[in-house]
């Protein structure tokens, strides 16, 4: 009968009744390939262990961590402009040729993304409804901020659903941004509601 890697590892551990342990020690005393193996687990075991190895000193991970972030806040994001591609009421050729409509539709293009848009006034209110689509058919639009810009100032937030679908109510007066954050990149898409 010879020591087992588990058995070894069990008495190196000291997890065995002692007279298994007095057992083993004669056994190994009388037994050189037992002697070795028991002696073989002991040092991988202590290698496994490494106690004396020590954590990075404080301070050492504290100037780590400063300029990790720095390297992250200093990436510039991606910033480009959106063409309008259409725009129904400066087309008034194609008035009506999607049906009659007193809502005015918008489509923006940047990149691999399309802003299909639709003003209109609800009562008094004016709301900017629309969808977003990227020409590549595996991106994930779900979750994609938008905002709506006037004068510098965000009047608005939305976010696309599972479709990249969007929608802004109480739409202000004026000159209006459409700003788009997706994770690599920024679209900027100017706009009138009009």
């Amino acid at each position: 009968m010879h020591l087992r890697p588990e058995e070894a590892l069990d008495l190196i551990e000291m997890r065995v009744p002692e007279e298994q342990v007095q057992f083993w020690n004669q056994h190994i005393a009388t037994c050189s390939s037992c002697l070795d193996q028991l002696q073989e687990w002991r040092r991988i075991r202590a290698l496994l262990k490494r106690e004396n190895l020590e954590s990075a000193p404080e301070a050492v991970t504290a100037m780590a961590h400063t300029v990790f972030e720095q390297r992250v806040a200093s990436r510039p994001l991606r910033e480009i402009l959106a063409s309008v591609v259409f725009d129904s009421f400066a087309q008034p050729a194609l008035a009506g040729a999607r049906g009659a409509s007193s809502a005015r539709q918008l489509l923006l293009s940047a990149e691999e993304i399309d802003v299909h848009l639709r003003v209109r006034t609800v009562g008094t209110e004016r709301r900017i409804a629309g969808q977003l689509l990227s020409r590549d058919k595996s991106a994930d639009v779900r979750g994609t901020r938008l905002h709506l810009i006037s004068a510098g100032k965000r009047m608005g937030t939305a976010e696309a659903d599972q479709f990249g679908e969007f929608e802004f109510e109480e739409v202000p007066d004026g000159p209006l941004n459409l700003e788009i954050e997706l994770p690599h990149l920024k679209i900027t898409g100017a706009l009138n509601p009009g």
